[in-house]
């Protein structure tokens, strides 16, 4: 769930609260939602900084691994595996 930051117009301190995008603007009248965040935070969405491999690799790994599972034998990429581990190096 995103965490939208607020100004509370009685003081003009930054309130944070966790809502859904729905009710994002649902909050008591003093609090003015920022449209830009001061911040941004990501949660969740990296891997262990022990993992030898990188995180970049090991996502491309896995897209390619849950499209070979979806696909079975119809899979087929458009790049070579040289290509492949290429990129993967770049981005490393």
């Amino acid at each position: 769930m995103p965490v939208y930051q607020y100004e509370d117009t009685r003081n003009g301190s930054v309130v944070e609260l966790e809502k859904p995008v729905a009710e994002r603007d649902s909050v008591p009248g003093y609090l003015k939602r920022f449209q830009v965040p001061q911040r941004l935070s990501l949660v969740g969405v990296g891997e262990p900084l022990d993992n030898p491999l990188g995180v970049n690799q090991t996502n491309l790994m896995k897209g390619y691994y849950r499209q070979e599972q979806k696909l079975g034998s119809r899979f087929k990429s458009r790049y070579t595996p040289d290509s492949i581990k290429r990129a993967a190096a770049k981005r490393s």
